[in-house]
């Protein structure tokens, strides 16, 4: 953190900073990002507050009642946020003992000037212990400050200079902003409609992409002399402006996608990951039941959590599993890199074996496209506990897996009944990782079972009715008759997507629902 008196934290954009930065863009004929003009503003304030701590510290004195002064004497007052003052008169006087004491006389400054009705005294020559006598005033804070570098000032969370360097630049039609990179548009190289045919072309080769627009360039043979940078600047600013193209790229880093080829389940939400919002009174819930609500931290519950230190852990349900998706919930929203389009495209690389997949972050539907091949390798079950470590590039994340060689296991398997239901029974299944045994399911027949959730959808069963059923059919499997509220919800998703406070809601309001403890329910008699 910087000092409390830091300027950066009364920084606002001025006239004469747009001025700078539109002839440093000219000056340099390429384009910069956000934070290397930020970084240019920064040093020229600098270098301002530099002289005019110069100017008004010269010559001056700290005041330490220790010490001697002369009548126009200028001091600076530690004690008094470092204001300034010159010494206008000497006297004796006596302290509260009797004893003689010199006193100085002093008019401190105000904008610069001296004000003699700001004027105070002050003991001197004062050799007897006084706490200023025993402080070591050796520099001012603010010249202190200026030992800051420019990466602390940015990086500091109460500064915001880069927001404002994009905030002020937005309004000017001279400038052109591209992925935090700016520009002047008179400047840009020409793209004609040529060269966005032959991009599409190359796209169409790599299969839709994504591509840096760097390679781009390269495979069409450039757009003339002008420097890479601006080349791909200018590129960038074309392919923007044409709706054949999506940038998906992180945030910093420029990716285009042909939008006609982006993968079915990146722009369209599959019905088993659909939730349709159901409205319920939270006052219902427990203590109890909140906690176990935040420990699923299903992506559509009202869960918050603080950004994980290291690595974030889940546990991987059906929807997701049978999809190949993660969810974007409250850990993992710190994991997966930020951007302000809809869709960008990441790597997971498998911790395990290093192999690397192409996935998707799509921010818009609260989940990660594309694992489905590192489940069906690792023989991950519904349950299973998944582990995502951030790598140095954000666009690659690891996963991991408490995984073994693949064993057969009983496990709770699921098929659709004659009369539209679901049957519960145990079954052998190769299993190869470590899983919760309150959320492993499996599905005997896939189809068939998703075609029951979709006729549920279709028929609009209420979920009372949804989850009356399952806990009929769940309460054979125990002799007690009770059903834990993991079991619950793990099976409750195979047939529609609904996180666990609307299921704990209509639980605790519905009578025909009992709840004993302990997360256990059973019907009630």
């Amino acid at each position: 953190m910087l000092p409390a008196q830091h300027w950066a934290y009364r920084f606002s954009i001025g006239a004469d900073d747009i001025d700078s930065i539109t002839n440093l863009l000219l000056e340099k004929e390429t384009p910069l990002r956000a934070v290397e003009l930020a970084t240019e503003i920064i040093k020229q304030r600098e270098s301002k507050i530099r002289q005019q701590l110069r100017q008004k510290f010269q010559n001056t004195k700290i005041y330490k009642p220790a010490d001697r002064f002369e009548v126009g004497d200028r001091l600076t007052f530690a004690q008094f946020d470092y204001a300034t003052a010159s010494v206008v008169g000497l006297r004796t006087g006596q302290s509260a003992d009797l004893s003689p004491i010199r006193i100085a006389t002093v008019e401190f400054d105000a904008d610069g000037q001296r004000h003699p009705d700001q004027s105070r005294e002050f003991v001197v020559e004062y050799e007897r212990d006084h706490p200023l006598n025993n402080t070591d005033f050796n520099r001012h804070p603010s010249l202190v400050d200026t030992d800051y570098t420019v990466d602390e000032i940015l990086s500091d969370p109460s500064t915001n200079i880069v927001e404002q360097v994009n905030d002020a630049l937005e309004g000017n039609p001279d400038l052109v902003r591209i992925a935090g990179t700016w520009f002047v548009r008179e400047l840009m190289v020409d793209v004609d409609i040529g060269s966005l045919h032959l991009a599409e072309a190359v796209l169409d080769m790599h299969g839709g992409g994504p591509l840096a627009p760097e390679r781009i360039l390269k495979e069409i043979g450039g757009l003339g002399d002008a420097l890479m940078s601006l080349q791909a600047f200018s590129l960038n600013y074309a392919m923007n402006e044409d709706e054949r193209f999506e940038e998906v790229g992180p945030a910093g880093q420029v990716l285009w996608h042909l939008k006609r080829l982006l993968p079915r389940m990146v722009r369209q939400v599959p019905s088993i990951l659909q939730y349709r919002a159901i409205d319920y009174d939270r006052t219902l819930l427990t203590r109890e039941m909140r906690q176990l609500e935040y420990d699923l931290d299903d992506e559509h519950s009202p869960v918050t959590s603080s950004p994980p230190e290291d690595e974030v852990s889940l546990t991987l349900t059906y929807p997701h599993r049978r999809v190949g998706t993660l969810p974007i919930n409250s850990e993992t929203r710190y994991i997966f890199p930020a951007a302000k389009t809809p869709r960008i495209a990441i790597t997971i690389v498998d911790a395990i074996d290093k192999e690397e997949y192409p996935c998707w972050v799509v921010h818009e539907f609260r989940y990660i496209y594309g694992l489905a091949a590192i489940y069906q390798k690792h023989h991950l079950p519904v349950g299973a506990y998944v582990y995502l470590n951030r790598t140095e590039d954000r666009s690659r994340i690891e996963i991991e897996f408490d995984n073994y060689r693949p064993r057969t296991e009983w496990i709770p398997l699921v098929e659709r009944t004659e009369n539209d239901r679901l049957r519960f029974e145990t079954a052998q299944r190769a299993i190869g990782a470590d899983y919760d045994d309150l959320i492993i399911v499996g599905v005997k027949d896939l189809p068939e079972v998703d075609k029951l959730g979709n006729e549920i959808q279709t028929k609009r069963v209420t979920l009372s009715e949804l989850l009356r059923s399952l806990l009929a059919e769940l309460s054979k499997q125990t002799p007690q008759g009770t059903v834990h509220s993991k079991v619950l919800y793990s099976t409750l998703n195979i047939l529609r997507r609904c996180p666990p406070g609307p299921m704990f809601a209509t639980l605790t309001s519905n009578p025909d629902f009992e709840y004993v403890g302990g997360n256990y329910w059973k019907l009630s008699s």
